[in-house]
C-alpha cells in the first residue's frame, strides 16, 4: 500500500487520475505517470513512479550575511582609494548598486573593471604587448595605437581654425607662460634626473616645454585669458579630460618612450608650428607631424617623440575620454577623480617638492627667465631671441 504521503489512486473512464492530499506543494514528492502500450487482448496499463524531492536546505543566514559584509567591505577599500568624503561613499554606492545590475546595459564596460577592482586586481590584463607598461587599463574598451580623426567629427572645427590657434600661439613669445615640463621620480621609471634639481625629465636631448591651458583641478586662468579662441574651442570639446597645453620641443629634443597614465581617454595632437624633422612612434607606427592636421592616439600604448628640425615645434596637445565609453560611465569615472585629484593636491602638501607633482607645477614656472629656447626661421641658429 503507497505510503501516507503518496498520491490516491482512481479509476475514471479507464483513465488514471492522480489525487493529491492537502500537502505542501514544496515538499511533494515528484511524480511520473506514463501509458504502457496495449498488450493482445488486455487493457492498457498504466505505470505511476515516484521519486523523492530532495531537501531543500534552508539560507544560511549566517553565511549570507557574513558574505555581504565580505563584499560591502571590499566596496568600500575599494571606494576609500579614492578618497571619498562620507557623503560622496553614499553617492558612489548607489552607482554601484546600477552598475552591478547587468539591465543597465550603459555600465556593460564599466562593470568588469569594478569586479577586477574589488578582486585585487590593479588593472586588466593588456589588450597589447604595447600597453604593458600602462598602469590603468580597463578591460572592453577598444585598442588600438592611432585612430581615423573622423571618428571625432568635431576635430574638423580645430583643423579649420588651426590658423587661429596659431596666431593666438606666437603672440605668446615675450610673454610669461610656459614652464619646463618636470616629473616627480615616481611617476616614469624611464625618467632622467634634471641638472637643476627640480624633479625629473620625460626627454634626454633637447628641452620640453610647455603653456598649461587646463589640468585637472588646477586653475591657469591667466593662461587662458591670453589664448581666448583656442579655450573656446577647447570648451566646445565634447567629453573633455581637462587636460590641454601647448607643448614645444627645442630643436634636437627627443622624449623618451612611455606610457600615458590610462586607456580611459585618447590624446590629440594639432601641430601648429615648426613641425619639419618632427615625428612620433605610438606602438610600431611611425608619424610625421602635419602642420594643421590633428592625429589622435591612444596614449596608453608606448610611445616617444623625436624633434630634428631647425625652429621650435608647437603642437596644441588635448585629451578625451574614450569614445567607447558612455555618458554614464564618464560621469562617474569623473565623479571618482575628481575626488582623488583633490586628496592629492592636499597631500601634496605634505611631500619633498621633487615627490610632489602639483609643487613641481608651481616651483617650475619660474624656471624659464627668458624665450631663448624659442627658434624661429630667422633667428639666426646662435641667435636667439
Amino acid at each position: 500500500s503507497p505510503a501516507p504521503c503518496c498520491p490516491k489512486r482512481a479509476k475514471l473512464g479507464g483513465l488514471a487520475r492522480t489525487v493529491l492530499p492537502m500537502v505542501d506543494v514544496a515538499a511533494l514528492p515528484t511524480v511520473r505517470v506514463r501509458i504502457l502500450p496495449a498488450e493482445a487482448a488486455s487493457r492498457n496499463r498504466v505505470e505511476v513512479s515516484i521519486t523523492p524531492r530532495p531537501l531543500r536546505r534552508a539560507p544560511d543566514t549566517d553565511t549570507d550575511d557574513a558574505l555581504a559584509e565580505r563584499v560591502w567591505g571590499k566596496v568600500d577599500a575599494f571606494l576609500e582609494s579614492y578618497w571619498l568624503s562620507p557623503f560622496g561613499m553614499v553617492i558612489a554606492k548607489k552607482w554601484l548598486r546600477r552598475i552591478a545590475d547587468p539591465s543597465h546595459h550603459e555600465f556593460d564596460r564599466l562593470r568588469p573593471w569594478v569586479l577586477l577592482a574589488l578582486n585585487g586586481k590593479s588593472r586588466a590584463k593588456p589588450a597589447s604587448p604595447w600597453q604593458a607598461g600602462c598602469p590603468d587599463l580597463l578591460p572592453k574598451l577598444t585598442a588600438k595605437p592611432v585612430w581615423d580623426s573622423s571618428t571625432l567629427p568635431w576635430l574638423r572645427a580645430f583643423e579649420e581654425n588651426a590658423g587661429v590657434i596659431r596666431d593666438e600661439l606666437l603672440a605668446l613669445r615675450g610673454r610669461r607662460g610656459f614652464q619646463p615640463l618636470r616629473i616627480p621620480a615616481w611617476a616614469s621609471k624611464n625618467a632622467v634626473d634634471s641638472t637643476d634639481g627640480h624633479g625629473q625629465l620625460s626627454h634626454d636631448t633637447g628641452e620640453w616645454n610647455v603653456f598649461y591651458l587646463s589640468l585637472h583641478e588646477v586653475a591657469f586662468d591667466r593662461n587662458r585669458a591670453m589664448c581666448p579662441r583656442t579655450c573656446a574651442l577647447l570648451d566646445s570639446v565634447p567629453r573633455p579630460y581637462e587636460h590641454a597645453f601647448f607643448s614645444a620641443l627645442t630643436p634636437g629634443s627627443h622624449i623618451i618612450k612611455h606610457h600615458g597614465p590610462t586607456n580611459k581617454k585618447l590624446r590629440i595632437h594639432l601641430p601648429l608650428a615648426g613641425v619639419a624633422g618632427s615625428c612620433m612612434r605610438v606602438a610600431d607606427g611611425m608619424h610625421e607631424a602635419e602642420e594643421g592636421k590633428a592625429l589622435v592616439f591612444d596614449d596608453s600604448f608606448e610611445h616617444e617623440a623625436w624633434h630634428a628640425g631647425a625652429e621650435t615645434r608647437f603642437v596644441l596637445i588635448f585629451d578625451v575620454w574614450h569614445p567607447d565609453l558612455s555618458d554614464e560611465e564618464v560621469r562617474f569615472l569623473a565623479f571618482l577623480q575628481r575626488s582623488k585629484m583633490r586628496a592629492e593636491m592636499a597631500a601634496d602638501e605634505r611631500q619633498p617638492a621633487d615627490e610632489s607633482f602639483y609643487k613641481l607645477l608651481v616651483d617650475s614656472k619660474a624656471l624659464l627667465p627668458d624665450d631663448s629656447w624659442w627658434v624661429r626661421a630667422g633667428d639666426g641658429q646662435d641667435e636667439r631671441k
